[in-house]
């Protein structure tokens, strides 16, 4: 699923509707609500791999990707129930780590989001 965030909250909710035990991608849900209620969901590009959501800074002033990843339930590797896995992939000479894997309470799962986006892009809602 490539497009917007309003996008990818409409298929969110449309894989809820058609698919049972969908209820557990909650957190990305809500991921995504916050985005867009954030006030600056046009600073942050994303795309969907599978269920997973993939995140990238429109402010970047270079060419090298950087991508804040927000694992699904029914993602490989597996995420524990009742968890959520985020990993920041980028470049080693901003000193912000080449990867970094955050795993929580699925209940975190928004706070431990926007403290990745703004830690590695500089980006605060």
């Amino acid at each position: 699923m490539r497009g917007d965030w309003a996008d990818v909250a409409d298929w969110f909710d449309e894989l809820r509707r058609e698919h049972e035990g969908f209820e557990s991608h909650q957190y990305m849900r809500d991921i995504v609500a916050s985005v867009l209620a954030s006030g600056v969901a046009d600073h942050l590009g994303v795309t969907t791999s599978m269920h997973d959501i993939v995140v990238v800074s429109l402010d970047a002033k270079s060419w090298n990707h950087e991508t804040i990843r927000v694992f699904s339930p029914s993602s490989l590797p597996p995420v524990p129930d009742g968890f959520v896995m985020l990993t920041f992939d980028g470049r080693k000479r901003r000193r912000q780590g080449a990867r970094e894997i955050v795993q929580c309470p699925a209940e975190d799962a928004v706070p431990a989001f926007w403290r990745l986006v703004g830690e590695k892009f500089g980006i605060t809602r």
